[in-house]
């Protein structure tokens, strides 16, 4: 479930990316923010079931969840700032 948040990170990392600086439209602003609020309400729902979530899985999904972060807006500010590396 929370590998398929990727967009969030990614927005945020891209507005603050050197060579980036990403404009989203305000459609794209609303969509994340519908996307957070079904996580929490998925959230609030699997809760009641008192769910028992190993503490290594989630350092690993957070982890990969960062990286995924870094890895695409690096590669689109490399891409974009040096043309010829396309």
């Amino acid at each position: 479930m929370f590998k398929s948040t990727k967009v969030l990170p990614v927005m945020i990392m891209g507005a603050f990316v050197p060579g980036l600086r990403r404009k989203y439209p305000f459609h794209e602003y609303i969509f994340a923010l519908l996307l957070v609020v079904c996580l929490i309400l998925f959230t609030l729902a699997d809760a009641e079931t008192s769910p028992n979530f190993s503490i290594i899985g989630v350092i690993m999904i957070s982890d990969a969840l960062i990286m995924d972060m870094f890895l695409g807006n690096f590669q689109e500010a490399i891409f974009t700032m040096n043309p010829k590396t396309a």
